[in-house]
């Protein structure tokens, strides 16, 4: 057993190690706890996975329910609108992740102890935990039973130090590696970093053999007495090549040393991932480096998040391409009206410049919307399409459409008659043909959930011709009228027009 030992951001207290007959390594290290590192056997809930499982839970429901809406043909801007579409995503995001954490917070798998989080890193063929008796004496039994459960789990062994110092064994390793090969194993000089070198199973010098046999040895020159001659005159030197056969044996041919970085390119590279993976590991705060694996994720959930987050983001761009003006294409999508809609370009029509093409011009004044209505019931003779004369009989005179798209028609003149001014109604515009004013009725019911109603304008001015759209209920005074034109101007952007009746 040895002095503690650093490894790969893991601390080995001790380590038992010895090499087996056929010369493999046999190699245990044990975990020692004392009083003052209890915290190291004492499990903490790892709060930050659960966090990113929630999260990832709460992107999976989010990704699941615009897919649903998409797939159905809805979206949800259409329905909540803007922004309210945006604090409703958010608050479903909000309430999943919190009821995630809490569910996911009262899980075992979630437990982290800092001894074992240390052994999953690596394998040994025996891994010990070592601990001090008085650390569970203060503490709820739940740790003391977690410690054994996730020891049991592992295959890792646990010991108990008792007051005397005696050894108290109360799990045995498994001699099966439970994470079947996943873990990397410690190098050799890890396990051989002892007193007594380590045997290799192929003994290989870098040594040649010497061609020619050794020499006898020179004869011994007696030390002179005389008290004359120095002891330690060698006579006249002579250089190397000259003396060469004093030498006892052929000098071996010098080695050449270690190869340059380029042709061991193995070598190289796990040198350079090495110095990155430190480099990248020296920018992590003091808390990451104190507690290996807890800030850890696996290579799978870093994918689905990934993944997940690529999905809801597409979801939700196809989710907010729906605006309130229809386009070609969409669902209830209807053909452009003349003359409610602008011509091709504003140089063409009395539409402000500002106004697209396509596009609804609000800012059409009454008198000339009334001139161009004039025009629009003559034909390509100037002859009037519809002459002022009291409407046939079978002629439907009153069609009325509930927000909840419910229809009633009448041949009569509804609830309007021509006795003088009894209400108000709310014009939305005046239309020559009855198939363009009920077309133009179907979609403002459909698109804004609203009454509309189209009237014979026989029925309020004997003799007018055409129909007039109208829209809510007549009004029976001229303050509720009013207040309901602000309304829809507000609300609906529809610029409409008080009419009494």
């Amino acid at each position: 057993m040895h002095k503690p030992h650093y490894y790969e951001g893991v601390t080995i207290d001790a380590r038992v190690a010895y090499q087996k007959p056929d010369l493999s390594w046999f190699t245990a290290t044990v975990e020692a706890s004392g009083v003052e590192q209890a915290h190291e056997l004492l499990y903490r809930v790892n709060y930050f996975r659960i966090a990113v499982h929630a999260l990832l839970t709460a992107l999976g429901i989010l990704t699941l329910y615009l897919a649903g809406t998409q797939a159905q043909g809805k979206s949800l801007w259409e329905q909540f609108g803007r922004p309210t579409v945006y604090f409703y995503l958010l608050n479903i995001f909000l309430v999943v992740v919190a009821a995630a954490g809490i569910l996911l917070s009262r899980l075992p798998y979630y437990r982290y102890i800092y001894a074992i989080a240390q052994f999953k890193r690596f394998y040994a063929d025996a891994q010990w935990i070592a601990y001090d008796r008085r650390i569970f004496d203060d503490v709820p039994d739940r740790y003391y039973r977690e410690l054994q459960q996730q020891c049991l789990r592992f295959g890792f062994g646990l010991m108990e130090i008792q007051d005397d110092n005696r050894v108290r064994w109360l799990i045995e390793p498994s001699h099966i590696d439970q994470f079947r090969g996943e873990r990397s194993r410690l190098p050799v000089w890890v396990a051989a970093a002892a007193r007594t070198p380590p045997l290799l199973k192929k003994l290989r010098l870098p040594l040649k053999k010497s061609s020619s046999a050794p020499a006898a040895a020179p004869p011994v020159t007696p030390v002179p007495t005389d008290g004359l001659t120095d002891p330690l005159d060698v006579g006249a030197y002579l250089p190397m090549h000259v003396r060469k056969d004093d030498y006892a044996a052929t000098t071996l041919p010098p080695i050449k040393g270690r190869k340059p970085w380029y042709r061991q390119p193995i070598r190289t590279i796990g040198r350079l991932r090495w110095r990155l993976r430190n480099a990248v590991r020296g920018l992590y705060p003091k808390e990451i480096r104190k507690r290996p694996g807890y800030y850890e994720l696996p290579l799978g959930v870093v994918a689905l998040g990934i993944a997940l987050m690529t999905a809801l983001g597409g979801l939700v761009w196809l989710q907010a391409q729906w605006t309130p003006e229809l386009r070609p294409g969409q669902v209830a999508a209807a053909p452009d009206l003349y003359p409610l809609e602008s011509a091709a370009g504003p140089e063409v029509s009395d539409a402000q410049p500002g106004v697209l093409s396509g596009e609804y011009d609000h800012n059409i004044t009454a008198g000339e919307y009334d001139e161009r209505a004039e025009a629009d019931f003559k034909d390509a003779d100037n002859d009037p399409i519809v002459e002022a004369a009291t409407a046939p009989a079978g002629t439907l005179h009153y069609l009325h459409y509930a927000p909840g798209g419910t229809e009633e028609t009448s041949y009569g003149c509804g609830p309007q008659g021509r006795n003088g001014a009894t209400g108000f109604i709310l014009l939305e515009g005046r239309y020559p043909v009855y198939e363009t004013a009920r077309e133009r009725a179907m979609e403002l019911n459909r698109q804004y959930e609203m009454h509309t109603a189209v009237l014979l304008a026989d029925c309020l001015q004997e003799g007018a011709p055409g129909y007039l759209l109208y829209l809510g209920l007549p009004a029976t005074t001229e303050a509720e009228a009013n207040f309901t034109l602000r309304r829809f101007l507000r609300e609906h952007n529809l610029l409409v027009e008080v009419l009494a009746f």
